[in-house]
């Protein structure tokens, strides 16, 4: 018993990050790096209505593939979100995200988008968790942070029989 305690004593002189070790919900950090200046450009790939007017919802008919981003890197994803109105029953599980790297033919992320944002049951509801949130009026919200090199391309296919009148 006395070895463990003093392993683990010597552990913690020669690694003292460990003792200091911060949660993964203290936010101190990002606050503190607000000041500072970076070396890169921030850019949002968002639905937007290219006309300045509110409509910036876009329509997805069955069997067509929606591509939502399509941008050159390198870069870094850090907040994916949607909302989707239709009136096709368990849609989560009928409308399918694909995600591309680096001008690849084959997806690396292929997944219901109701799986992808942890609602495997094909139905939505409330939660939060680190990477991942499903809020009020059913905003699907991912924060997993997913990097590329050269190249990378987000599509949504609308599997199902009907159509979906608004994906945001």
């Amino acid at each position: 018993m006395r070895s463990v305690a003093f392993i683990s004593l010597l552990v913690l002189l020669v690694f003292p990050s460990l003792a200091a070790a911060q949660s993964c919900l203290d936010s101190a950090p990002l606050l503190a790096a607000i000041t500072q200046s970076h070396d890169y450009i921030q850019k949002r790939s968002s639905s937007y209505d290219r006309s300045g007017a509110n409509a910036d919802m876009r329509p997805v008919a069955p069997g067509e593939t929606l591509t939502v981003m399509d941008e050159s890197g390198p870069g870094a994803i850090t907040h994916i979100w949607f909302t989707i109105a239709t009136e096709e029953s368990f849609h989560l599980k009928k409308l399918v995200l694909r995600i591309y790297w680096d001008g690849e033919s084959t997806p690396s992320v292929e997944a219901p988008i109701g799986d992808f944002f942890g609602l495997g049951l094909g139905e939505y509801f409330l939660y939060a968790s680190a990477p991942l949130q499903v809020a009020p009026d059913k905003a699907l919200n991912s924060w997993f942070v997913l990097p590329f090199q050269k190249h990378a391309r987000i599509t949504v296919s609308n599997e199902g029989e009907r159509r979906v009148g608004a994906l945001y």
